[in-house]
């Protein structure tokens, strides 16, 4: 049975700890990356570019900066574990995006939480959330960070090179 994992992270950029989590599911990996200006923004089903590196390991990555439980349920069709970093950027992303419309907002989480439900793929998402935009978007993260945390087997804290088990099972 496919494994949630959360990320609680303190540092930026790929985590090492993530990649070796990735790698251990076997197979292939997918990367749902946050971090792209909606104006760069790609069309559904364009949006994967194959062997991008995520802290040593190679992944198909797809650049999705607001739809990412289609970009989850998109990957998952064809790894065995997908990532997801920037669950903080992604809020912004979302916050940008629907600037005024909370019903809007709380649909992007609803997506997410639902292919966490489906269990397609290990997937593992990481959050900062000291990196996290003031106002609308740090209250979106956290909705989201208590949303997922209900669906998660681990919450895991990163320092960007070990995983220390904060809730759940251990990962091995």
């Amino acid at each position: 049975m496919a494994r949630n994992v959360l990320v609680l992270a303190r540092t930026l950029g790929p985590l090492a700890s993530v990649a070796q989590v990735a790698k251990a599911c076997g197979g292939e990996i997918g990367l749902v990356a946050t971090d792209i200006e909606l104006r760069r923004e790609k069309i559904s089903g364009g949006r994967i570019e194959a062997d991008r590196d995520y802290a040593g390991a190679a992944t198909s990555a797809l650049d999705e900066p607001v739809f990412i439980g289609s970009a989850i349920a998109q990957l998952a069709g064809h790894c065995e574990c997908v990532i997801v970093d920037g669950l903080e950027i992604w809020a912004a992303r979302v916050v940008q995006r629907f600037p005024d419309d909370p019903i809007e907002r709380a649909a992007e989480i609803l997506s997410l939480v639902s292919v966490l439900q489906a269990r397609m793929a290990d997937l593992i998402l990481v959050a900062r959330r000291e990196r996290a935009a003031p106002g609308a978007a740090a209250e979106l993260l956290e909705s989201a960070i208590a949303a997922v945390s209900r669906h998660s087997d681990s919450i895991l804290e990163s320092d960007g090179v070990t995983l220390q088990l904060i809730t759940g099972s251990p990962l091995n």
